[in-house]
């Protein structure tokens, strides 16, 4: 493998930056606890692959550790026998015990698919019957899941698919006895559970420990097994998961062999059409190279249309693209081929990050520096599993040294921690929807905490709001809606408060699905979109009724490729409320604080080639053609510097904020290991609140969660500013101008921070509104409706009283198309910059500024 890595640098004239090598080891042998050679798997442990009753040393260690009943996490590397681990645990638990059943989490459906197959053959290795496993997921048919469930002792499932199907029917008989008898929960890959989707596994896991918990009738107790290959902090983020208590198997018991690997630094570009078009390049060099020699390769590329359009650009039947957002039919093909060895290699996203076991994959090609130490080591992972190895990570020459560290540092730091917040107030209202349907079934008080596990602080008192009558707040009423009354399904766990759209290319034709953060980048009015190596474009958006879809048709000759005007506006407050838990420091000419945020994201057309077509005017011609938008409120870090450097509209001023901007966003991006969609960062269109409505201010950047309700994923960045300020100095020495932020920059920017001490919040402003007149929002102003479950930008028109049983209400005018409407006053969203309050006196007319000196009824 070291001549076929040599031979392709030079064939393709890369240029090597840096090099690791990752040496191989030796294993080391340790006897099985003694009950398992003993008990009814002592017989078949040849089956397994273990001979004399030896195991690798930390096999053995975690047997011994759950034989004593334990609940256990086992954090070793990738290709060390996990999954050996919690299988002969399973397998052992339903000899002994017939009725007894085993849950088995995988968080991806591709994951869950080939482990499947292994679950299967293992099974019958031990003399179960072929019935005895069973795969539940999104696949599976509603119709044929409870059958499966019940005759097999082993299901291996989606945690999306217990959130949707299984906890939802809870309450029937066959899902209480499968509870009931369920002995043994496994989770694999335990690190992926963090952010969006493992903040929302930690209630679904509390739900079902709960709903267990009351349904038992045996008293059966739970043990739960976590496995991964890259998490910090196993034991405590374990029960931060659950509620519950672990045990730990780490790196330092792995007795596994290892095969030798070399990673390589090419330097080169990392993103946009360059960067794809070097992959495109070193593939190609790949696929020059017989078979034999080469075996088959991996390439990851964190875009889920990158990935698409590499594949095309290759064009090669032997290679397949691979992302989120297929259909199982597309899923299965690509999977299928792996496994059987029909493809030459695969191109993917971080969908086929984890697990996925490909004995003769021996090249891997990253473009660019993953988000996460986690996700570079999974991805190392997925070559030299059983021989040696060489991956190459395409980035340019700076891409660590911007960041202060070398190639090797950022390999051999320790993995970041896997980060929950668990006191979101919508995360923990939508599960309080579904805990209060949960407990109406089973017989529990709706109103008090179920025991079994330890609740986050502050879920007591959100229960109280998801009770019918319980007094919900109005914050929560756009997360009530989008629960209905069907909240198990309408609230998935990979993302909070987010739409969701197919995607058809006839009415009756689902080709894949998209989430609303997604649509507006890749899936807009006129885009081409490109799916399964297909380009499409996108004709139009649904959203009446239940039809919420995209429809698409065939592009001719595959497409031109398009590119969209985004555009992001922020609106925030500096007093009180605004803030939060009172986060906020100064200096004299400027501050640092972590903030309440309404964000509106919106597409205003896009571009094909050099040639700008907004939906402004396209829609004269054709309505499908509209502008579309994202509304969410969030949370950030706000650093506001009024300095000349920093402040206003000049070029540069304005390229200092950016450079701040994505300076912070990156470092805070790869301290956290956050999700690239999680988190976004801008440096314009900000505005603050004051009494007349938005103030826009250039002399800001926010860092903000890009997800609904906010994670406080930035948090950090506000408790250890300083820190990233010194980090960021730190990359500049090292790399100079290719830095994030340059050395003058950050040298400006580390003398403000210094003089940095804990505020306290503005003043709150306060409208005098004058008997006889009413605060409303100024004619002309664009505000957010809601119709048809979608949110729509629409200017309003002069308010109007209007009477209403014995009641007046104030509503105003808008137009929708051709056709005008009314909206009332209570109704209206505000999103984006372009409003303003304002006073209006019903009886004259007249409409003034609310600051203005007007003159009072006389009301006597």
């Amino acid at each position: 493998m070291l001549e076929l890595a040599k031979q392709l640098i030079t064939e393709r004239n890369l240029d090597v930056v840096d090099v690791l090598e990752l040496p191989g080891r030796p294993e080391r042998l340790v006897r099985l606890p003694q009950s398992i050679i003993d008990g009814p798997m002592g017989a078949r442990l040849q089956s397994m692959g273990l001979r004399d009753g030896m195991a690798w040393s930390h096999q053995s260690t975690a047997l011994e550790i759950l034989e004593r009943g334990r609940n256990l996490v086992v954090a070793t590397g990738t290709a060390s026998g996990k999954s050996l681990i919690f299988q002969l645990r399973a397998l052992d638990v339903v000899l002994r015990d017939p009725t007894a059943k085993v849950l088995v989490f995988y968080p991806l459906k591709a994951l869950a698919s080939d482990q499947y197959d292994r679950w299967r053959r293992a099974a019958q290795d031990a003399g179960l019957n072929e019935g005895s496993v069973a795969r539940i997921d999104g696949d599976i048919p509603v119709g044929e899941r409870q059958a499966l469930m019940e005759r097999a002792s082993i299901v291996v499932m989606t945690p999306d698919v217990c959130q949707a199907w299984l906890m939802r029917g809870v309450g029937t008989g066959p899902i209480r006895r499968f509870l009931d008898d369920l002995a043994l929960l496994v989770m694999d890959e335990a690190h992926v559970y963090e952010s969006v989707f493992g903040s929302n596994f930690a209630m679904l896991a509390r739900r079902m420990i709960a709903a267990k918990a009351r349904a038992s009738q045996s008293g059966r107790q739970l043990q739960v097994i976590a496995a991964t290959a890259t998490i910090a902090y196993p034991e405590t983020h374990l029960e931060e998961l659950t509620g519950l208590r672990f045990e730990v198997v780490d790196e330092d018991q792995n007795g596994a062999p290892a095969y030798e690997r070399h990673v390589y630094h090419i330097n080169g570009p990392d993103h946009g059409g360059p960067a794809e078009a070097a992959l495109s390049d070193l593939l190609t060099g790949v696929l020059a190279i017989p078979n034999e020699r080469r075996g088959r390769f991996i390439a990851f590329h964190d875009s889920r249309q990158g990935i698409e359009r590499v594949v095309r650009e290759i064009d090669e039947a032997g290679v397949l693209p691979y992302r989120s957002g297929y259909e199982a039919q597309d899923r299965a093909t690509i999977e299928k081929a792996l496994r059987t060895g029909d493809l030459d290699g695969v191109i993917s996203t971080s969908a086929l990050e984890l697990g996925i076991d490909v004995a003769d994959m021996t090249i891997g090609v990253n473009l660019g520096v993953p988000q996460s130490r986690k996700a570079f080591r999974q991805r190392i992972g997925r070559v030299g599993r059983s021989a040696p190895g060489v991956f190459f990570l395409m980035a340019d020459r700076y891409a660590f040294r911007r960041f202060g560290e070398t190639f090797e540092d950022y390999y051999r730091a320790s993995v970041e921690p896997s980060y929950l917040y668990l006191g979101n107030r919508f995360v923990q209202y939508a599960h309080a929807r579904c805990l209060v349907e949960e407990m109406e079934v089973l017989g529990g008080e709706r109103m008090r905490l179920p025991a079994g596990t330890r609740w986050p602080d502050g879920f007591d008192g959100v229960l109280r709001y998801a009770v019918p009558g319980g007094g919900r707040p109005r914050e929560f009423d756009f997360i009530a809606a989008l629960g209905a009354d069907n909240p198990h399904f309408n609230y998935p766990l990979r993302q909070i408060g987010e739409e969701s759209f197919e995607i058809k290319d006839r009415p009756d034709g689902r080709i894949g699905s998209i989430a609303m953060q997604q649509a507006i980048r890749e899936a807009y009015p006129g885009a081409t979109y490109l799916h399964f190596g297909k380009g499409y474009k996108v004709r139009e958006w649904q959203t009446r009724g239940h039809d919420r879809s995209i429809r698409v048709y065939a592009a001719d000759r595959g497409g031109a490729p398009t590119k969209p005007i985004l555009r992001k506006t922020i609106n925030l407050s500096l007093t009180g409320d605004g803030i939060v838990d009172g986060h906020v420091m100064r200096a004299g000419n400027g501050l640092v604080a972590e903030v309440h945020l309404q964000v509106t994201e919106s597409v205003e057309g896009y571009t094909v080639g050099g040639n700008r077509f907004l939906y402004k005017d396209l829609r004269t011609q054709d309505p499908n053609m509209s502008r579309k938008q994202r509304d969410f409120r969030t949370t950030g870090i706000i650093v506001r510097i009024d300095e000349d450097w920093f402040t206003g509209g000049g070029s540069e001023p304005s390229l200092n904020r950016l450079a701040v901007a994505d300076g912070l966003k990156s470092l805070i991006s790869r301290e956290r290991s956050i999700a690239p969609q999680d988190v976004d960062a801008t440096h314009t269109n900000i505005a603050v609140f004051s009494e007349r409505g938005p103030q826009r201010i250039t002399n800001a950047v926010i860092v903000y969660d890009a997800v609904y309700g906010g994670l406080r994923l930035t948090e950090d960045l506000f408790e250890d500013f300083r820190s990233y300020v010194t980090k960021l100095c730190r990359a500049a020495s090292m790399a100079g101008d290719d830095a994030l932020v340059a050395p003058p920059l950050a040298d400006r920017l580390a003398a403000w921070a210094e003089d940095l001490k804990d505020a306290g919040a503005e003043p709150d402003p306060v409208v005098a509104v004058p008997d006889g007149w009413v605060q409303i929002y100024r004619p002309g102003s664009m505000v957010t409706i809601t119709m048809h479950g979608a949110q729509i930008e629409r200017e309003i028109g002069a308010p109007q009283m209007i009477p209403f049983g014995e009641q007046s209400i104030l509503v105003y005018p808008y137009v929708n198309g051709q056709v005008p409407g009314m909206v009332p006053h209570a109704q209206i969203q505000t999103a984006g910059q372009d409003w303003e309050w304002a006073l209006w006196n019903p009886t004259t007319g007249e409409i003034t500024d609310v600051d203005s000196e007007v003159e009072q009824e006389d009301v006597a």
